[in-house]
């Protein structure tokens, strides 16, 4: 077994993760008022400063509400301070399309089925209207107008799934995907999205789970095909 070097964390990160635990463990529930600094500090063996290093970490991460003159209390749990913890690590990459592309293939197959399942009849609609809006660019004249309705009609397939992950997910990678699908429509046009959607609409309109899948695997394999064709 290879040995991997000691590395040094400090103390107050030490304090913030257990207490970070607590919370998303729900040892700590929404609402409860969390012990005094003092009380916080002699249960982990800690200073007083300690202590509030990491409780400026939870706040930040909108974990913990501080009121002054009355103590912290436990927020209400959500996704978004934990999605946003990440959000910084959507923009240090330079993603290639490849890169987008091959993400999609992974999540989108799956997402897609679960629109199928789960969409309500105004969903599909509004799916629809997309689609009749995309017909209608001129893809020469509305390049920038086509990417942004292609995406906003794959968004609209992650919001059918009634999952607060995958939305939040497909939101904070909305700039990469944007920039992804200026390419793609740069380099491919309209036709595929067009074709590829009509056959999508459908599948979810019957609310048939497989074949979206099998399309939305086929739409994103191809895609990758042949934007990488192109370079």
């Amino acid at each position: 077994m290879k040995i991997k070097p000691i590395v040094y964390q400090r103390i107050s990160d030490q304090v913030f993760e257990q207490m970070k635990q607590q919370i998303l463990q729900g040892a700590w529930k929404p609402g409860q008022k969390l012990p005094s600094e003092n009380d916080l500090a002699a249960s982990f063996g800690v200073s007083r400063i300690t202590v509030r290093q990491a409780m400026q970490k939870l706040s930040v991460l909108e974990l913990v509400d501080t009121r002054s003159g009355e103590g912290s209390y436990i927020k209400e749990a959500s996704l978004s301070p934990i999605m946003n913890s990440i959000m910084p690590i959507a923009y240090l990459g330079d993603f290639d399309i490849r890169q987008v592309l091959e993400f999609r293939q992974m999540v989108e197959v799956e997402t897609a089925g679960f629109a199928a399942e789960k969409a309500t009849p105004e969903e599909i609609a509004q799916l629809r209207a997309l689609y009749n809006e995309m017909k209608t660019i001129e893809i020469d004249k509305e390049r920038h107008q086509f990417a942004k309705l292609d995406l906003d009609f794959h968004f609209k397939i992650a919001e059918m799934t009634k999952n607060e992950l995958i939305i939040a997910t497909h939101n904070i990678l909305r700039e990469i995907l944007s920039n992804a699908m200026e390419q793609i429509v740069e380099h491919l046009g309209s036709d595929i999205g067009i074709y590829y959607h009509g056959k999508l609409l459908e599948a979810i309109e019957a609310h048939d789970v497989k074949r979206t899948k099998d399309i939305m695997r086929e739409h994103v394999q191809k895609t990758l095909e042949s934007m990488c064709s192109n370079k």
